[in-house]
This record gives C-alpha cells, structure tokens and sequence, in this order.
C-alpha cells in the first residue's frame, strides 16, 4: 500500500516529506541531501515528480545512486506514476562578500604542508569537475613560486588580457576561469620575492581581475603556511580548506602543521585526501602501497574532520599532452623554395594541445572516479557550512 498525502499537505509536499525521511546521499556524502538544502522545489506535472537536484554532483557514480534513491523513496506515493531527477546546481549564498571578490559566492583553499603531493593536481581537477557539473568555477593559482595551473589546464602560452579600466580578464579552460603568476612571469624565471611583495601581488590577482559571477573560487596554495596563506586568511572570507597530504608520516606531519595554521584563523577545514594511496599493478591488479597506507585517515580522526577521497597512484595523471601527432603547421609549397609557413588561424592557435585533467577523461577509471567524488564532497561540506548542518563522527569508505 501506498504512501497517502494527509488532508492539509500537497502531493508535492507529500513528495519533499518522503525525501527527507529517506536520507538521500547521506551514505556518500556525509550528510543527506535535504540537510544541506540539496533538494530543490519539488513540482508534480500529471503523476509524474520532478525534483530537482541542486547539490553540484560530479560524481556520476553519487548521480546514479542519488536517482535510484529518489525514485524509490518517491515511488510509493499514490498519485505519482514516475519520478525525474533534474541535476541544477543552484549553490547556496551565505551572503558575506568582500571588495576584493564582491561576485564570489564561496572561497576554496587547497593547501598542503610540503611540496610534490599533487596539491595542484587535486585543485585544478576539483575544479573543473565542478565546472563540469554545472557550477561557475574559477582557479586562482596563488603558488607564486611553483605556479602549475597554466601547464596542468592547458592555458600556459595564452597571455591575460585587459578590460578598459585596466582589469585583467582570466583565461577560460575546460569551464573553469583561470588567473596564474605563471601567466605574468617567464617559464623559467625564478620567483624571488620578500613577504610585503608577495602580499601586494596577491591583493592585485584577488581585486584586479575580472572574475565575474563564481560560485566557487578555488585558491591553489604553494606549500607551507607562509606569507601567501596568511594573506589569503587576512583579506578574504574562505569557506574552508581541502588539505592534501600523501600517505607517508613525513607529508603528514607537515600536514598537521598546515591544519593547525588554519585553525589558528578559524578557517574551517572541508576535508582531507589523500593522495598517491596505492598503485594497482597493471599486470597483476595487486594494489601496492608504495608510500605507507592510512596517513590521511589517522590525520582526518585526529582533527575530526571527514576524508574527502583516496586518490590512486596513476602515471596517466602526469601524462599533459595529447597522444595525438601535432598537426602540420599552415603553408604552401613554393617551386624551388619549399613549403612556406603561414600565419595561424586564431582557431589553429587556440587548438589544445594538452590532455584533459583527469577528472574529464573518458578513459581515467579509478582515478577519475576518485577525483569526481572529492569534489562531490567538497560541494557537501560547503553548503554543510552555510546550512549548519553537524558533521558526523566518521567518513564513509
């Protein structure tokens, strides 16, 4: 028998009270999606539900099992014959705004307290998996020693322009914008820079530039907890920090350090990952701890905050360029000269030549589907802040 609306409750209500009751998503996510406004309007068009989805989800596995709890939770009230998901990313505004990002809904740290964890690696795939699901995204890379964004988005040859008040435009790649010190310095020039410098620069890239309307601005911080995190703390409103270490104790004791350093600044922590855990053997499919095992799970228990992701140890990761032969460049033949080259079209000039993040490549497995879930995640623990929801005791697997 089916489940009735009372006599004062609409079939709609009816409908958002039984999502509720079903704790949808909470067993991935750690909250249910209705305690992190997740849901939105449900409306009833015949017999069938159409419940829109607002969590950004880029996990497609959390998609899938998200649509089949909906339509079991929503199946058994009498008077709905069928069920539709709507995926519409609507995130959540908490309203606190600065000068520097007036059209800023929310400020991600990724931060890590040594160098060569994959930090970049995770921000820039956290971010256009974001981006891919709907979300306005921005990538500030603020690494102003090491700045990799422009090499790992495929943006490195392509200089900002100006808007004509003298603000500079971010580059756009694979949905996401994208501001870098590597796009106002030399490729090999070294960064040598004093803290009031590094304090001045940064304030440029968090006020002269044009980011325009963004839920989710993800700052890539160089490693440590210097002048660049105290600046960051200092003139912006982060909504939390994504802390990635590697397994081994050395990369998480410096982790620790960086936790600590945000506690002190009463930054919230959205999470930890874990990254480089395991290598699955191609040819035997044993998976190999080459760098220890659980580092990040004993650090998240330590600071009760949950684990966001195990992400593998993959080399496809590191592979930035396409496997596809460049193609000849523009020209002519000329008798007795040869071929002469011609000038670029602009659309010969834009053509990418890197590799998709791994976040968006077809072929990226485990390590794909690992990527999509730590920005799942961090989309929960964001709108987790702005509901006030409590987080429970442990992480999900």
């Amino acid at each position: 028998m089916g489940t009735t609306p009372s006599d004062d409750e609409s079939l709609a209500a009816c409908v958002e009270r039984a999502l509720a009751d079903a704790h949808i998503g909470r067993d991935g996510l750690f909250y249910a999606l209705d305690e992190l406004d997740g849901f939105g309007r449900v409306r009833v068009d015949g017999r069938t539900a159409i419940v829109p989805v607002t969590l950004p989800l880029p996990a497609r596995d959390v998609r899938t099992v998200v649509e089949r709890d909906v339509r079991e939770a929503v199946g058994a009230i009498d008077g709905i014959d069928a069920v539709t998901c709507r995926f519409e990313p609507r995130v959540p505004d908490p309203g606190v705004r600065v000068e520097l990002l007036p059209d800023v809904k929310h400020v991600i740290a990724v931060a890590s307290g040594k160098g060569g964890v994959g930090k970049s690696t995770v921000a820039t795939n956290v971010a256009v998996a974001l981006a891919d699901a709907g979300a306005s995204v921005g990538v500030l890379d603020a690494d102003v020693y090491g700045p990799n964004a422009p090499q790992l988005l495929g943006v490195g040859e392509r200089t900002p322009t100006a808007t004509l008040d003298d603000r500079m435009v971010p580059r756009e790649a694979h949905g996401v914008s994208v501001m870098s010190m590597g796009f106002i310095v030399g490729e090999d020039d070294p960064v040598i820079w004093r803290g009031p410098v590094v304090d001045g620069f940064l304030t440029q890239l968090f006020g002269d530039v044009e980011w325009g309307p963004l839920d989710y601005l993800v700052v890539d911080l160089p490693p440590g907890t210097g002048d660049v995190q105290l600046s960051l703390v200092q003139h912006l409103p982060v909504t939390g920090a994504v802390v990635v270490t590697t397994p081994q104790a050395v990369a998480v004791d410096d982790a620790r350090r960086g936790l600590e350093g945000f506690a002190r600044y009463d930054v919230p922590i959205l999470g930890i990952v874990e990254n480089m855990a395991g290598f699955r053997c191609p040819d035997c499919g044993s998976v190999h701890d080459l760098f220890d095992a659980g580092g990040g799970d004993r650090l998240a228990e330590a600071f009760e905050v949950p684990v966001l992701g195990h992400i593998p140890l993959d080399p496809a990761v590191g592979e930035l360029e396409r496997g596809e032969d460049p193609p000849d460049p523009p020209g002519v033949s000329v008798p007795l000269l040869g071929r002469l080259q011609l000038p670029r079209t602009e659309a010969e000039r834009e053509r990418p030549t890197s590799a998709e993040p791994m976040a968006l490549r077809e072929d990226g497995g485990e390590t794909r589907r690992a990527l999509e879930l730590v920005a799942t995640r961090t989309a929960a623990r964001v709108n987790a802040l702005v509901t006030d929801s409590t987080p429970p005791d442990s992480s999900p697997d």
